[in-house]
């Protein structure tokens, strides 16, 4: 039987295509064909114009013409799974009111490669035949917990794709390179300011949570608020739905701080991404900002620098795939710390704290950027775990033996 894999967001630079046709292209060499179906951006209506907009914004709002045809062709059809990343797919109904995904005779399975509270109106959805799959541990747990209609959650970590040869590691540029999209953590401050002063009262506590322990996950910061009160298990997940700034300026205030550090260094900045325009440091001497580059482009880039920078503090239990793009492509990978990658990373990738200690992040860069023994032992360690665990054969292995075991 087929394997049919759906694009309903695009994803971050093109993302969302790229991983659904390079796994699919795994699974199809492992002898299980694949059909796709893509869906145009806007043909389905998501929970938000923004990821982080609760769903009720577009309620009621109709699904494309186009695109209800082509989902319609697969309605009675047989298939070994479905699979689509951060789906709009759960929240569609037909005219009897029953749920489109259980028209399909298929165990279907949400790869969702962000936090889940971003996802609550499509992970409510109580299909019949619902699993998901998650890059991080805590997030597998996150979806166990508090959606126990999905049969099974899996932690399945992204592959990379090496695209340079030893040969050609002169000509990595020394420089440093950051990825992803600027956003500044004062907008979601303010934002936080703005909302009633319970919600504000907590999601600062939560901040502070946050803040003073390392291991803390969003969702546990909110546990300890209401551990004492009497609310109902159902209501949690809509609560952190709705405190969902915390994350955002969690994140982008540790990216902010790590630039900052690294700017500080004097070491030479090359800034890969969209609104930066934006970051007050953009003008440092020692930085160069260029436009994003597509998905299937990005690991070109990598590959052409000496050292990646990433901040991904979100991720408390996994790891961000453009640390396994750096490490593919012999480039050295600084992330931030926590238990779950010193498990995963040590000796391949340099860890910093959750502070952004400058003099500790001076040494690592200066250890990656121009101790050249140091550099190789450290990339071909990364490279051979790359090989063993993070390719995209790895991926689509580990895919299939879920699918097939169901």
């Amino acid at each position: 039987m087929k394997v049919l894999i759906f694009t309903t967001r695009q994803l971050c630079y093109n993302s969302g295509y790229y991983f659904a046709h390079r796994i699919g292209e795994e699974i199809e060499k492992l002898g299980i064909e694949c059909e796709y179906c893509e869906i145009p951006e806007n043909a389905i209506p998501s929970a938000g114009t923004q990821i982080a907009q609760p769903a009720i914004e577009n309620a009621g709002k109709s699904v494309d013409e186009e695109a209800e045809k082509m989902l319609e062709s697969y309605i009675g059809k047989e298939y070994l799974a479905i699979l689509d990343f951060n789906s709009k797919l759960p929240r569609l109904v037909l005219d009897d009111e029953s749920y489109y995904l259980d028209s399909i005779d298929a165990p279907f399975y949400n790869f969702i490669l962000d936090h889940p509270l971003y996802h609550h109106s499509t992970l409510d959805c109580k299909l019949k035949n619902y699993y998901a799959f998650s890059i991080d541990e805590n997030h597998c747990k996150y979806i166990q917990n508090f959606y126990p209609h999905i049969k099974a959650v899996y932690q399945v970590a992204l592959g990379a794709e090496n695209v340079i040869s030893l040969e050609n590691l002169q000509e990595k540029k020394k420089s440093i390179l950051i990825m992803g999209t600027y956003r500044n953590p004062d907008i979601y401050m303010k934002q936080i300011y703005n909302m009633n002063k319970y919600a504000e009262k907590n999601m600062l506590v939560m901040l502070e949570k946050l803040e003073n322990d390392n291991e803390m996950t969003v969702e546990n910061a909110l546990k300890c608020i209401i551990n004492n009160s009497n609310i109902e298990k159902d209501s949690f997940p809509l609560i952190l739905n709705k405190y969902y700034l915390v994350e955002m300026y969690y994140r982008n205030y540790y990216r902010k701080k790590m630039v900052d550090a690294l700017v500080n260094t004097g070491f030479h900045i090359d800034i890969a991404g969209e609104w930066w325009e934006s970051y007050d440091k953009i003008n440092s001497p020692n930085v160069i900002w260029n436009k994003a580059v597509r998905f299937d482009k990005s690991y070109e880039l990598i590959a052409g620098y000496r050292a990646l920078a990433d901040s991904s503090p979100f991720f408390k239990g996994g790891v961000h795939d453009r640390v396994y793009a750096g490490i593919a492509n012999y480039t050295a990978v600084m992330t931030d710390y926590n238990d779950y990658r010193n498990r995963c990373l040590q000796d391949i990738v340099q860890m910093y704290g959750q502070e952004c200690n400058y003099e500790e992040i001076c040494q690592k860069i200066d250890m990656m950027m121009n101790n050249d023994t140091f550099y190789k032992e450290m990339t071909q360690k990364a490279y051979e775990e790359y090989m063993n665990n993070y390719t995209w054969k790895s991926v689509a292995k580990r895919i299939i033996k879920h699918f097939l075991s169901e």
